[in-house]
C-alpha cells in the first residue's frame, strides 16, 4: 500500500512539473555595447540563443537596417541552405558547429567602412521567433610620415601626412619647446572613394636653444590608439647667411624628402595592391553571378524552345489527321461518283441495246 502511495505522489509530481519543462522560454542577446571592428580585418557580431540548445528545426538570419532590412546571411535547416546575401559573397560565416551551444554569431571578413551600421539576428523554429541587434562600428588606423620642406623665413617647414583613417582623426604637433611652434599650422582632411581619411598638416618651427625632437600625433578616438612620427631638429639646420650652411641644408632637405617619398609611396603602392586584389575578387563573383544568371536564362530559353517545339509538332500532327480524314472522306465520295457514273454507263447501254433490238424487229 505505501509502494502504491508513493507512485501515485511522483507520478503527481511528474505530471505538475511537465508543464514548466514545456514552458521553457528561449531569449536571444546580442552585444550590449557597439562591436568595433578593424577595417580589413574579420570582425564577429555576437549572438546568443539561451538556454543553449541543440533545437530539432532552427532557422537562422542576419539582416542589416538600412532602407529596409538587407540581407546579410541566411541559415534554414530544411535543406541545409547555408548561404551569404547578395554583395557578401565570400565575406560571411555562421559558426554551425556550435549551434548546440546557442552561438549562433556572425563571422563578417574584410571589414569595410560601408558594413558600419545596425545588424539584426533572427532565430525562429515552428513554435517561436526572437530577435536580437548589434551595432557594428569599423574603425582603421594608418603610419604616420613627416616630411622636411625647407625654409620657411627664419624657420623650417614641415609637413604630417598619412592615408587611411577611420573615422575622422584628430591631429596634434608636439615639440620640447612649444613656442618654438609657429601658430601657422594648417591641417587639410579628405576622404577616398572608401570613405577612409587622408590628413595632410603643415607646420613651420623656429630656432630654440634646444628644439629637439618635434612629433606628429594622430589619434582614433574610436580605437583610443594613436600612431606618430618624430623628427630631430638642431639649431645646425635653420636658415644661416651662410651660403655653404644653405647648399647643406637643400642636400639635407632633398634626402629627408626622398627618404620620407620611398616610404609614402611603397606604403601607397602596398595599399593599391591589395585594392586591386579586392576589385579582382569582386570582379570575379561578379562574373559568376553573371554566368549562373545567363545559364538560368539559356536554361528557360530552351525550356520555352522545347515548349514550342512541341505544341509545333501536335498541331502538325493534327493537321496530318485532319488531311488525311479529308482525304479519305474525298476518296470515298470518288469511289461512289464512280460508282454512280457506272451504273449510269450501265444503263445507257442496256437503252441503246434494247433500242437497236426493236430496231431489228420493226425493221
Amino acid at each position: 500500500m505505501a509502494t502504491w502511495w508513493r507512485l501515485c505522489v511522483c507520478s503527481l509530481g511528474i505530471f505538475l512539473l511537465t508543464p514548466c519543462f514545456l514552458s521553457e522560454e528561449f531569449s536571444l542577446a546580442g552585444s550590449p555595447r557597439p562591436v568595433v571592428g578593424v577595417v580589413g580585418q574579420d570582425v564577429v557580431l555576437p549572438c546568443q540563443l539561451s538556454p543553449p540548445a541543440g533545437l530539432p528545426s532552427m532557422d537562422v538570419q542576419w539582416r542589416k537596417a538600412g532602407p529596409g532590412f538587407i540581407l546579410v546571411h541566411e541559415y534554414v535547416d530544411e535543406g541545409t541552405q547555408d548561404l551569404p546575401g547578395e554583395g557578401y559573397q565570400t565575406r560571411t560565416e555562421l559558426f554551425l558547429q556550435e549551434f548546440s551551444s546557442g552561438n549562433v554569431s556572425l563571422k563578417l571578413k574584410q571589414l569595410q567602412v560601408a558594413d558600419a551600421g545596425t545588424y539584426h539576428c533572427f532565430v525562429r523554429n515552428p513554435e517561436w521567433t526572437l530577435e536580437a541587434t548589434t551595432e557594428l562600428q569599423a574603425a582603421a588606423v594608418a603610419p604616420v610620415f613627416i616630411e622636411v620642406l625647407g625654409p620657411r623665413g627664419q624657420g623650417i617647414g614641415l609637413a604630417c601626412r598619412t592615408a587611411g583613417w577611420f573615422p575622422k582623426p584628430e591631429l596634434q604637433w608636439v615639440g620640447k619647446n612649444w613656442q618654438n611652434l609657429a601658430m601657422e599650422i594648417v591641417t587639410n582632411m579628405t576622404q577616398d572613394m572608401e570613405n577612409l581619411y587622408s590628413v595632410l598638416s603643415h607646420v613651420t618651427v623656429t630656432e630654440g636653444e634646444d628644439n629637439g625632437d618635434i612629433s606628429c600625433i594622430v589619434r582614433n578616438g574610436l580605437l583610443e590608439t594613436e600612431r606618430q612620427s618624430a623628427i630631430h631638429l638642431s639649431g645646425d639646420i635653420f636658415p644661416r647667411v651662410s651660403p655653404w650652411l644653405a647648399a647643406f641644408w637643400v642636400l639635407f632637405t632633398l634626402v629627408l624628402i626622398a627618404a620620407g617619398a620611398c616610404a609614402y609611396l611603397g606604403y601607397t603602392a602596398k595599399r593599391k595592391a591589395s585594392q586591386k586584389k579586392r576589385s579582382k575578387e569582386e570582379a570575379l563573383l561578379n562574373l559568376e553571378t553573371e554566368k549562373k544568371t545567363l545559364d538560368t536564362e539559356c536554361d528557360k530559353l530552351r525550356e520555352t524552345i522545347d515548349a514550342e517545339r512541341k505544341a509545333l509538332e501536335s498541331e502538325r500532327q493534327e493537321l496530318r489527321e485532319r488531311l488525311d480524314a479529308e482525304r479519305k472522306a474525298f476518296e470515298s465520295e470518288c469511289h461512289k461518283l464512280r460508282e454512280t457514273i457506272a451504273s449510269k454507263e450501265k444503263k445507257i447501254k442496256e437503252l441503246e441495246e434494247a433500242s437497236q433490238r426493236k430496231g431489228w424487229l420493226f425493221g
